[in-house]
């Protein structure tokens, strides 16, 4: 009986430390949801720092992101006066992250920017961190 519960007791520990280590979060991961960070959609692979900056997304952890106003970080409303609130994805397999119905490969990040392109159409766009100059 005691090597049973020996068994028990080592097959428990295992399954928590599998649990705990597939929970871990990568690099990218967290970069996209630092909660510091407010990532604007740049439409093309070039940004211009003169560019007028309106909307910015926030990542959450727990798979949300939301999109929200620079000036009143209020939510973005569509035009039926619905919020749209959507999930967020990633597959450090094979560097996929998906973002309600969409798919971008991360094609490379740093600290501020993160290179995407559209799975669909292979369309390159950016990520790049809203911080104002005060």
């Amino acid at each position: 009986i005691s090597i049973l519960k020996i068994m028990i007791k080592k097959i428990f520990f295992l399954s928590i430390i599998i649990t705990f280590s597939s929970c871990e979060k990568s690099e990218f991961e967290n970069l996209l949801s630092n909660p510091d960070k407010k990532w604007c959609y740049i439409n093309n692979n070039k940004y211009d720092k003169n560019s007028i900056i309106n909307w910015y997304m926030k990542f959450y952890t727990n798979g949300d992101f939301e999109n929200l106003s620079v000036t009143n970080n209020q939510k973005l409303i569509l035009l039926d006066g619905q919020y749209k609130d959507c999930f967020w994805k990633y597959s450090k397999n094979d560097s996929i992250l998906e973002l309600c119905d969409s798919r971008y490969k991360i094609l490379k990040y740093e600290k501020d920017t993160i290179h995407l392109m559209a799975l669909k159409d292979n369309f390159k766009c950016l990520f790049i961190n809203y911080n104002p100059k005060k």
